[in-house]
């Protein structure tokens, strides 16, 4: 089954390569998105566009980018075989995924956070610097390794 999928490794390899970037973009531009919804609700604006458009980007690209990326990986990871487990940057990288993830489900909650409300600028805050610390590490692990 392997001898099958190995020639076209390196066309699993960009797929992955083309829906981290779509995943960790999309992440960045929804929490730019949501900065401006917070700053409508605080200036008492009218923000029913702003929510239907973060909801889309959500379930349309974001989601659907970060299950891409896992099961691209996943791919990757069973061509390169189990010894990858024990190189120090698969392990670094795996750290980088788990918070990526837990990011991933830290923006969507704001994004239902402010559907019903608001949310604080530090909360946004923070998530744009974790956004931008994971994925500088994830794109030196990815190029250094």
């Amino acid at each position: 089954m392997l001898d099958l999928i190995f020639p076209y490794y390196l066309w699993v390899k960009a797929a992955h390569v083309v829906s981290v970037v779509v995943w960790l973009g999309g992440q960045c531009i929804l929490v730019v998105q949501l900065a401006s919804h917070r700053q409508a609700l605080v200036r008492g604006g009218n923000t029913d566009l702003l929510r239907e458009v973060e909801q889309r980007c959500l379930r349309q690209v974001v989601n659907p980018a970060m299950l891409a990326t896992f099961l691209l990986g996943a791919t990757l990871f069973f061509l390169r075989g189990p010894e990858t487990l024990g190189e120090g940057w698969f392990q670094a990288k795996l750290v980088c995924i788990v918070a990526m993830t837990a990011l991933h489900g830290a923006i969507a909650s704001t994004v239902g956070t402010l559907r019903r409300g608001t949310v604080s600028a530090a909360r946004i805050r923070g998530l744009q610097l974790t956004g931008l610390a994971l994925t500088a590490a994830i794109v030196f692990i990815a190029v250094i390794k």
